[in-house]
């Protein structure tokens, strides 16, 4: 299973491969009813319209999980980028992703001051990053959203299609 999330014009897409989701869902499982995350690997086509999420990497060890809040850590993340960037084809950081179990999917004010901090410091090298947030948790379905972030602009929404 593979979700395809676009953005309210048709003009983005962001896939997201089953390797990725199981890797998030069991995570998810693993902390709930704590929030829990990590990055977002993948690459872009061509046009940078369409961004292809291979693979996400749960909390590194050093993640702070609270019912409502989550601080990702460092612990392994560089090794890992470095790893990834020497496949064939390679994988780049694409962004963040995180969970607000029993929640909606809705970025806080913090997560959406917590992009903008990345989109200024372009986080490993990415202008505009994006943000995973899947609300909910076990035993309910999970709800999934994504948020392309730019500079000195709105985020710009996506939904499953």
């Amino acid at each position: 299973m593979s979700l395809l999330f676009s953005s309210d014009s048709g003009k983005y897409c962001v896939l997201l491969l089953n390797a990725a989701i199981e890797t998030i869902q069991k995570d998810i499982k693993q902390f709930h009813p704590l929030e829990t995350g990590g990055i977002l690997l993948g690459c872009y086509d061509s046009n940078l319209r369409m961004a292809t999420v291979h693979a996400a990497v749960p909390a590194p060890s050093d993640s702070k999980h609270g019912r409502a809040s989550f601080e990702r850590g460092t612990n392994g993340i560089m090794e890992e980028l470095r790893r990834v960037s020497q496949l064939e084809p390679p994988l780049h950081y694409l962004g963040e992703w995180h969970s607000h179990p029993s929640s909606s999917p809705s970025p806080s004010t913090v997560d959406s001051r917590q992009m903008q901090k990345f989109v200024q410091g372009r986080q490993h090298g990415v202008e505009t990053p994006l943000l995973l947030i899947v609300g909910g948790g076990p035993p309910f379905a999970l709800e999934w959203r994504f948020c392309l972030h730019r500079p000195k602009m709105e985020p710009l929404a996506f939904t499953v299609v």
